[in-house]
Order: structure tokens, then C-alpha cells, then sequence
């Protein structure tokens, strides 16, 4: 059951931290970090049964650079932990089409595996077409749910259990954070305008504006969606621009677009990454707002292997999570943030996990959080 954090669900895009152990904040951890999160037999009531399981992973063309190299060493920690034999093997797509994404599910469905774990919208669009070609396999669908190709259409069958973020949560803190460090001029880069994307950006603005407003400031943010994809080299000279205009900070409201905005900084400029933790790629990157995909879905792993199925609690249904089970947050294992400190991050985070600290979840662009200390700008929407 640690497959989630074996196939690196955190996936491959950005490359792992500089350093091996979880930073800390005046000589204290900020809050444990998802990479390390290993659920064990003492942390469970319930035993797993030691009959083992054959679970497949199917992952679009990225593949999974990180995850896959450590696959076996961490079935093996699995099996060790609950004294049962779990086997894994992974399918991924040959490219980004719908077909090639439908080809890999289909192929982990045939492969005997009583799961499969599928990742992304290509799969989402995939999964939406085939989830009911194979009723005896159950799916864990992660960080989005089945849809058709143009999103018009969502449909989850009773073999199908999914689970999303509060990416709005992650981004909250992102935003806030960015703030607190003293800036007043930012964009967020966002890719299709898709409902992750609009919860980065949306969540990053409501953050922004509770710093705001503690601090008596006035900030600036734009946010620019666009259709070009991260290899394009149009858009790192595109965000060159943005550093140049007088942006302090700009945040990657999608994972591979974090690339072209490391490529694009300059000195004294920043990045916030999204997703997965990007520190190790740039000193430049500032802080990540993260899902923690390790802890969420070992946790879920750990769920159906109890029966090998899906409860009636889970069975065709949606689970979304945030802080209040540590689901969301930002990447603590390398701690750049120079003002912000990690006694205020645990404090807000506390805080937000307790439901104190509310953040509206917007899913399109056709509304924004109303802003009172932040001028939001949105040239392209």
C-alpha cells in the first residue's frame, strides 16, 4: 500500500529536494513532511488480511521519472509492515491522446490487477469510457474525477472511488505566505483554465488578500491563462517579460509550468510551484503548495485493501480533502521562506484545518473572490 508514494503520485515533473531531511524553521520542523509518511500496522486498527493483491498504476506520457525507480523498495516496506505480498506493475500511456490513456487503462484492467490507480485528466477522460467495461476491477481515480473529453459530463460507476484536493487550500497558504514576505506584485501563470487550475488561482488570491488586509498593504496579481504548454519556448520568454514589468513573485498554477517560470527568473525574482515540491529545481522557488499525495493515498490503499473492495461509503463516490486531514499544505521539507515563519505556517494551518479559517472553492472563471486590499487583473480570461 505504500504503491502511492512508490509510483510517486507526487509524479516525476520536478525533480526531488536538495536535501535529504526535513528542514526546519528556527531549528524546528514545520509540519512532518508527506514524503516521509509511512503508514504502518501500529497506525491501523484493522490488520490486512496477508492475502496480497496485484495493483497496477496506470499514468499518462509523463510516466513517473521518480516514482518508478523506487517502486520495489517500497512494496517491499509494505510488505514487511503488514506481513502480506503486494505486486505492482505500471502502464503508461505511449502519448497524449485519449486513446493512447484509454490503451493503458485498458491494459492495466486486463493484467489480473484486482485495483487499478489512475492518475490526471487524460486518465479521467479515459477512465470515463471504460469504467464499466470491467465491472470485477475497482479503480482509485486521484486528483480528479471520470469526464468526457470536453468536461462537459461527469459519471462515476460503483467500482470507481475518486479523490480530490483542495488545491484552493494549498494556494491559500501559498498566497499568504507569498505576502507576508513583503510582496505587493505577483502573477500566477495557469494553464487551461480547468478546475485545479481556477482553484490555484482563486485560493492564491483569497490568501493574498487576508495578508493584505493584517498588513494594511495593497498587492497587485494577474493571472494569465494560457493554452501554450510548458516546452513552448514562447512562454518562458512570455514570463521573462513578466520579471521585467516589476513582478516579484511568480506562482505556476500547474505543476509543469513551473519549468518555464525557473527558466524564466531572474535574480531576486521568484517562483512558487504548485503540485509537487519543486525546490530542488531552482533556488528560486520559494515554497510549493502541494498536495500530499503520499499520506492521502496510502490511506486510501490501506481502505480497500481491508475487504479488496470498495466500501458502500466509497463505491462510485468522491472524496475531496484539505487540511483538516493533511491533505493539502505547502512543502516543508526545504524551508525558504525568510519572514514568514514556521510557527505562523502551523498556526495558520491549525487554524484552516479547524475550519476557522474559511477558503471558497471556485471551479471556473466566471466569479472571483471579492477582494478589498488585492487588485486582481485578468487580461486573458
Amino acid at each position: 500500500l505504500l504503491l502511492a508514494l512508490a509510483f510517486g503520485l507526487a509524479l516525476a515533473g520536478c525533480g526531488s529536494s536538495a536535501s535529504s531531511e526535513p528542514a526546519a524553521q528556527d531549528q524546528e520542523q514545520v509540519l512532518t513532511d508527506d514524503a516521509l509518511y509511512e503508514l504502518t500496522a501500529e497506525k491501523v486498527d484493522q490488520p490486512l488480511d496477508g492475502a496480497g493483491a496485484a495493483i497496477a498504476l496506470a499514468v499518462g506520457a509523463e510516466g513517473t521519472d521518480i516514482g518508478a525507480g523506487t517502486t520495489f523498495n517500497m512494496l517491499q516496506t509494505l510488505n514487511e509492515a503488514y506481513k502480506v505480498n503486494y505486486t505492482a506493475q505500471q502502464f503508461t500511456a505511449a502519448d497524449t491522446s485519449l486513446d493512447a490513456a484509454k490503451a493503458a487503462l485498458n491494459s492495466a484492467a486486463q493484467s489480473g490487477a484486482g485495483l487499478v490507480v489512475c492518475y490526471g485528466s487524460e486518465m479521467a477522460a479515459a477512465l470515463y469510457d471504460i469504467q464499466d467495461n470491467y465491472p470485477t476491477v475497482s479503480y482509485l481515480m486521484i486528483g480528479d474525477e471520470p469526464h468526457s473529453e470536453d468536461y462537459t459530463n461527469y459519471r462515476t460507476s460503483a467500482n470507481v472511488h475518486c479523490v480530490l484536493f483542495r488545491e484552493e487550500q494549498a494556494a491559500y497558504l501559498a498566497g499568504y505566505a507569498a505576502v507576508r514576505e513583503g510582496n505587493t506584485s505577483m502573477a500566477v501563470l495557469g494553464g487551461e483554465p480547468l478546475p485545479s487550475t481556477v482553484r490555484y488561482a482563486t485560493g492564491f488570491v483569497q490568501g493574498a488578500e487576508a495578508a493584505a488586509d493584517s498588513m494594511g498593504v495593497q498587492v497587485y496579481i494577474r493571472i494569465w491563462y494560457s493554452s501554450m504548454t510548458a516546452s513552448d519556448d514562447d512562454l518562458t520568454d512570455y514570463v521573462c517579460g513578466w520579471y521585467n514589468e516589476g513582478f516579484q513573485v511568480v506562482m505556476a498554477a500547474t505543476p509543469e509550468l513551473a519549468d518555464s517560470c525557473i527558466q524564466a527568473e531572474k535574480s531576486g525574482r521568484e517562483v512558487i510551484a504548485t503540485g509537487w515540491d519543486c525546490a530542488g529545481q531552482s533556488s528560486s522557488v520559494i515554497t510549493s503548495a502541494v498536495n500530499y499525495y503520499s499520506t492521502v493515498v496510502q490511506n486510501e490503499l490501506y481502505l480497500f485493501g481491508t475487504q479488496n473492495n470498495w466500501d458502500q461509503d466509497h463505491s462510485g463516490q468522491t472524496e475531496t480533502l484539505g487540511t483538516e486531514v493533511d491533505a493539502v499544505g505547502l512543502a516543508t521539507q526545504e524551508w525558504r521562506l525568510k519572514t514568514f515563519t514556521g510557527e505562523e505556517y502551523r498556526e495558520l494551518y491549525q487554524r484552516m484545518a479547524a475550519g476557522t479559517v474559511k477558503v471558497e472553492r471556485y471551479s471556473d472563471t466566471t466569479a472571483m473572490p471579492q477582494t478589498q486590499n488585492v487588485t486582481v487583473d485578468q487580461p486573458n480570461r
